[in-house]
């Protein structure tokens, strides 16, 4: 399956891209909605960089370091049976 991007213009499909294909071809043709797209790709702030140090003084990585202690302390016991 090969994906091409284009622009429709009411009339006709417009390849962005060249399409490496020389034959014809049947194809399926789908239209993205641009408000959900816009909404995916047009943010005003890189998410990651919202988030970092949100979590500040709430002990996250003390209680991840804890959560792994007892993880492996589980799968230890496990295998020791």
């Amino acid at each position: 399956m090969l994906s091409v991007r284009g622009i429709y213009d009411g009339e006709k499909i417009e390849p962005l891209t060249k399409i490496p294909v020389e034959e014809r071809r049947r194809v399926l043709i789908t239209f993205i909605d641009e408000a959900a797209q816009e909404g995916r790709t047009h943010l005003e702030m890189d998410p990651i960089r919202a988030l970092r140090g949100c979590a500040k003084n709430s002990g996250l990585s003390q209680k991840l370091l804890e959560s792994r202690k007892e993880d492996a302390e589980l799968e230890r016991a496990k295998w020791e049976r």
